[in-house]
């Protein structure tokens, strides 16, 4: 008990590390039991499937009493390459169990790829973990900055892997069964997820206390890093996936994406299995550590243990929330899919949301001066334009601003614009609130905003929207009409997503009573509250993944296509509030830095108003960073898109079994290089080229950006995605016709920004903003250390030098040769099926008589 009772923050956050530390530990256990019980638990139904061969062989499902509504499944003979499985295939609305843990060439195209993600981490990961030790402080602070930094490089590999077992498990179990068990899978990935950052932070928190936000932020851009190199690994792979099997298996082809006798199925797979399981799992974690370094590293400052407590609040309500997603049966009733999925989630989340405001409200002290300053070394005022040239303690002057607090016009109107004076009115307003309702109240803006844009953005892909019908209707003219139509509209909406988060901006502004520190510490409260009430649609971010796939029903695939839309912007929305929070540090080493020898480096250290120009110039960095980042992803993915169409088409013409794409694969390291050395350097290049007080300004720039382009994405793909399928189910032409070619090409191209920037955004604005964080100590030395300004303009451009030397290593790299100097040899790849006996297209041979009227 004395562990508990003596521990220097207190007892009730020395309970609450240790609860954490509990279900962190359970949810990983969990993680680890489950799928293979699961799988355990399908294998006698698998080979009682077995014992009738000729209902195994034909696919007949024999079962009569089939709901209304179910599409029947026609007898098909099996192909050779299907009879090679371990188990036969899943059919529609059967519960025939196809292992994948036991496919060779998925465990070999997944163990690449992972390979892959970890050899690029590592490569940009360990020289930023090197430069991080430079970073100037104490020697232990140092190490410790580094020590984090690799650790963070190691938890995203690490919840990647995790994350693409538990989806590989997942999918070995029988269709119907995984009807019956998306909440329950979706909170264990969940959970796991948020257990592998919610345990570092605990440990962190309990053996550094109040010390322990500069060392989040380092683990926390450690994970970020990780995280964005799966999430850049994954990108070209997604379009290489998508094209073998969309735009030669269906659109060419006439197969349906995931039939068995579709060569890119298999690809197409993998590259699910690795966005959904690994991506998901990876960002999840890097969200978990980010919030809880800015909540700790602003929330200190201004309401002082209980800023800590807020944050392991919010981190438990969230895996809880998560966990209630299990608990909450989800069923969907025939014609209630879609609804009832929606439903499923609505419930834990408002559940949980709520309940996390009420904790809020009720745990934290109603009067600003009843917080424990004393449990982190704030017991007396140390600012001299407060306390004067000598620390007083808190108990001699909070009479003295109560009584000072009655006249607030007074003290207002006799200050000026400087920081001292700054800071003695923020004293004095801080006394003026109350910290349990602006706490409280934070969360909750957090969680409405967050709800909004999720049911918001949730519509976007749902076939009776008008989003997608416009799309599918526009697509019967082309398909560059038909993606114009759902970009037009994904905008739209994206724009509402992204002002409800300004909104919210605006109205912490008010409830932080004007007190930047304060305002921006609710910043990241409200980021929590936005994650508890995400979480709590944990089947639907498992639905697509886990029900759109063969053997499920009709009605269930068409529920959950577009079912994870909603929570993933949610989570980018989320990824935004945890980054601008950051501006905070970043600001306070800026304002904190004495003044520099000249009066130009001084405005370039010191200019934060908005006719500063290396300000704008930062902003417009960060704004470039994005584009950057975003061309070299396309620019990826259309050569691993390029070389996978040729690559299935020699397949088919050849009549071979399966498409080989490992070269792609190993191909992707040189890719990914440049995208996430571009998002590490490009901090450096503002703090050292344009100056610090570009900085915030970069920060800015990079997360309104990233944040605006990915809800665009996101919304796009949903739309295109659910046009091509409302085409494919015989709607506005139906299948193989225009309007279907045109749909599936849409689709495709969403699907690649999709991945190349809507994925990539959260992890991206998390890498930018935590780099800067990390280094503004250093380029705020070399400014005022009196090196001069050559030398930090020759850091930028070192920085410049190898981030062009990586992206001239990538736009070199071999591709696919599509040129047309062997024309009748290529033909065959690159013509269109009965192409080369159509007649001469001359006036001549257009024809406009019909030969059965000339026979009449």
């Amino acid at each position: 008990m004395d562990l508990i009772t003596q521990y220097p923050l207190g007892d009730d956050i020395a309970v609450t590390l240790l609860v954490l530390a509990l279900l962190s530990i359970l949810a990983l256990i969990a993680g680890a039991v489950v799928p293979g019980r699961l799988r355990r638990d399908d294998r006698p139904a698998t080979a009682a499937s077995t014992e009738g061969d000729l209902d195994d062989d034909l696919d007949i499902d024999l079962d009569e009493d089939e709901p209304k509504g179910k599409r029947a499944v026609a007898p098909r003979k099996r192909s050779s390459r299907s009879a090679s499985r371990v188990v036969p295939a899943e059919s529609e609305d059967s519960d025939e169990v196809t292992d994948l843990v036991a496919d060779p060439g998925l465990a070999r195209r997944l163990g690449a790829q992972l390979s892959t993600i970890g050899v690029v981490t590592a490569g940009v990961g360990i020289p930023v973990a090197v430069l991080a030790y430079l970073v100037p402080g104490s020697t232990d602070q140092r190490i410790l900055r580094a020590a984090l930094l690799l650790a963070g490089l190691l938890l995203g590999p690490l919840a990647a892997w995790r994350g693409v077992a538990l989806q590989v498990a997942a999918l070995s179990v029988g269709p119907r069964r995984r009807e019956a068990l998306v909440g329950r899978l979706g909170a264990l990935s969940i959970t796991g997820a948020l257990a592998l950052g919610v345990l570092p932070v605990v440990i962190a928190v309990w053996f550094l206390r109040e010390q322990a936000s500069t060392a989040l932020i380092a683990l926390a851009a450690g994970v970020a890093i990780s995280a964005l190199a799966v999430r850049v690994c994954s990108a070209p792979l997604e379009t290489a996936g998508a094209a073998s099997a969309v735009l030669v298996g269906t659109d060419e082809n006439d197969l349906e994406a995931d039939a068995e006798d579709n060569l890119g199925a298999e690809h197409q797979l993998t590259a699910r299995i690795v966005r959904h399981g690994g991506g998901r799992a990876a960002d999840l974690v890097l969200l978990t550590v980010a919030l809880a370094a800015s909540g700790m590293i602003l929330g200190v400052p201004v309401i002082a243990a209980e800023g800590i407590l807020v944050v392991l609040l919010g981190l438990g309500a969230a895996m809880l929330t998560a966990a209630a997603a299990a608990v909450i049966p989800h069923r969907m009733p025939d014609g209630r899919e879609r609804s009832s999925l929606r439903m499923n989630g609505l419930m834990p989340a408002v559940l949980g949301g709520s309940l996390t405001v009420a904790a809020a409200a009720l745990w934290l002290p109603t009067q600003y001066k009843s917080l424990r300053f004393g449990h982190v070394g704030m017991g007396s005022f140390t600012d001299p334009a407060v306390a004067g040239p000598e620390p007083l303690p808190r108990e001699q002057m909070v009479p003295q601003i109560e009584q000072a607090v009655t006249d607030m016009g007074q003290w207002v109107s006799v200050t000026d614009d400087s920081r001292d004076a700054g800071a003695f009115l923020d004293v004095l307003t801080l006394h003026t609130v109350s910290p349990s309702a602006v706490v409280a109240g934070a969360i909750a803006l957090g969680a409405v905003a967050a709800l909004a844009a999720l049911l918001l953005m949730d519509t976007t892909g749902e076939r009776r929207s008008g989003t997608v019908l416009r799309a599918a209707r526009t697509s019967r003219t082309g398909g560059a009409l038909g993606t114009a139509a759902a970009l037009g509209s994904t905008a739209l909406t994206a724009a509402l997503a992204l002002g409800l988060v300004l909104l919210v901006l605006v109205a912490l502004s008010v409830l932080s009573a004007g007190v930047p520190g304060l305002a921006l510490a609710l910043v990241a409260y409200a980021g929590l509250g936005a994650l508890v009430v995400t979480l709590g649609f944990a089947g639907s971010l498992a639905a697509p993944a886990l029900l759109d796939r063969r053997g499920t029903s009709t009605a269930v695939r068409e529920a959950a296509t577009s079912a994870g839309t909603g929570p993933r912007t949610a989570l980018l929305l989320v990824a935004a509030l945890a980054a601008l929070p950051l501006l905070g540090p970043i600001v306070a080493a800026v304002q904190a830095a004495p003044r520099a020898a000249t009066v130009w480096e001084d405005r370039a250290l010191h200019a934060l108003t908005p006719q500063a120009l290396p300000l704008l110039a930062g902003i417009g960095l960060g704004v470039v960073t994005v584009l950057l980042v975003t061309a070299s992803l396309l620019d990826a993915s259309r050569r691993a898109g390029a070389a996978a169409v040729v690559e299935t088409r020699a397949s088919m013409l050849a009549s071979r079994d399966r498409v080989m794409l490992d070269d792609l694969t190993y191909g992707l390291r040189r890719a990914a290089i440049t995208p996430l050395a571009l998002a590490v350097l490009a901090p450096v290049v503002a703090g050292f080229g344009f100056g610090v007080s570009a900085l915030p300004g970069f920060v800015a720039g990079l997360v309104l950006a990233a944040a605006g382009l990915g809800l665009w994405a996101h919304g796009s793909a949903a739309a295109m995605n659910g046009a091509a399928d409302l085409i494919a189910a015989g709607r506005y032409g139906g299948p193989g016709s225009w309007g279907h070619s045109g749909a599936l090409g849409g689709a495709v191209l969403t699907g690649v920004l999709r991945s190349s920037i809507g994925s990539v955004a959260p992890a991206l604005l998390l890498t930018g903003t935590l780099v800067s964080a990390v280094a503004v100590s250093s380029m705020v030395g070399i400014v005022i250390d009196g090196s001069g300004p050559f030398l930090r303009w020759g850091v930028a451009v070192v920085a410049l030098v190898i981030a062009g030397t990586c992206w001239v290593a990538s736009a070199t790299a071999p591709e696919v040769d599509l040129e047309d100097e062997l024309e009748e040899s290529s033909r065959p790849l690159f013509a269109r099926r009965g192409e080369e006996d159509q007649r001469e297209d001359t006036l001549d041979a257009m024809d406009w008589d019909d030969d059965s009227t000339d026979k009449r």
